[in-house]
């Protein structure tokens, strides 16, 4: 569904990820994200169907429900492609996501096309701040943290899109433990998002949002959250990275499949690196491993 937001910019929801449309001209549009591969046809048919020929790509991050569609869509219209210097790492060497995830070469169950993507023929890196790109005035935001170098894409109707920095109620519920990948970053994306000006708030999984402010703070909680949970396991006891994840497992009530353990390892991972950042919990060496207490 096509939604219209202001001026020349729209929002188009497929069933993985809400996918930012500005108009360029009567003929020639650029995309906020491209959405998974499976959909990438039927997004190419309905924009043909509308007379718009995609001139751009600009990816908020390399997550595959935003970027698997770029080589279909690329090679279809000749779209360039754009994203920061740290997602273009991953948009042309996709592999690198599941190495990530499990810090070596990954099991074949997460080489699968929720983790990675097609490989995106070669991306331009852009920075934050202005950019004139296909005659049309761009602005960048930096919102790392849910990677590494996630974007906020400004449209000249004073539209935000602001890939997964946010998340709604819904796509919370449907699996709530943060996915971050630098806590810091995320805090400071937080802030970020509460104190910049904008007209319109455009998020991947959840469209408009109403009441940004509300939505900013309660994504504020469901992290503070994550960090206190993880803090409190470590009082009074040790515990390893293993048992860390599955405690978080336990009390969220995680249904988790390959993926989602390894989204939830790493979150918990990066509030680890956090709390030591923050000489909040210590590490403690042992013959059989590593674990961690507070301090």
């Amino acid at each position: 569904m096509l939604t219209h937001i202001a001026g020349k910019t729209y929002c188009l929801a497929t069933p993985a990820a809400t996918i930012g449309v500005y108009l360029i001209d009567k003929h020639n549009c650029l995309l906020i994200d491209s959405g998974e591969a499976a959909h990438g046809q039927q997004v190419l048919d309905f924009l043909n169907e509308q007379g718009w020929r995609v001139s751009a790509i600009i990816n908020t991050h390399a997550h595959a429900d935003h970027c698997g569609a770029n080589k279909l869509i690329a090679e279809a219209t000749g779209a360039d492609i754009y994203a920061s210097a740290p997602e273009k790492i991953f948009l042309e060497n996709p592999w690198l996501i599941p190495y990530t995830l499990f810090s070596a070469h990954p099991p074949r169950s997460l080489d699968n096309r929720f983790i990675v993507p097609p490989a995106s023929p070669e991306v331009e890196a852009v920075s934050p701040g202005n950019c004139v790109m296909q005659g049309v005035s761009i602005q960048f935001f930096d919102l790392s943290g849910h990677t590494p170098g996630q974007i906020g894409v400004f449209t000249p109707d004073q539209v935000l899109f602001a890939g997964d920095s946010l998340l709604s109620s819904q796509a919370y519920h449907t699996f709530p433990c943060p996915v971050v990948a630098d806590v810091k970053s995320q805090l400071t994306a937080l802030e970020t998002l509460a104190e910049s000006r904008y007209d319109h708030l455009c998020i991947s999984h959840g469209g408009w949002v109403d009441q940004p402010l509300a939505v900013i703070e309660q994504n504020r909680e469901w992290l503070l959250g994550l960090i206190n949970d993880v803090l409190g396991a470590l009082q009074g006891q040790a515990m390893n990275r293993e048992q860390l994840v599955s405690c978080i497992i336990e009390k969220r009530k995680l249904t988790v499949n390959t993926v989602q353990f390894y989204l939830a390892w790493s979150s918990v991972s990066a509030v680890i690196s956090y709390l030591l950042d923050n000489r909040s919990i210590k590490t403690h060496f042992h013959p059989a491993g590593i674990t961690y207490t507070a301090r």
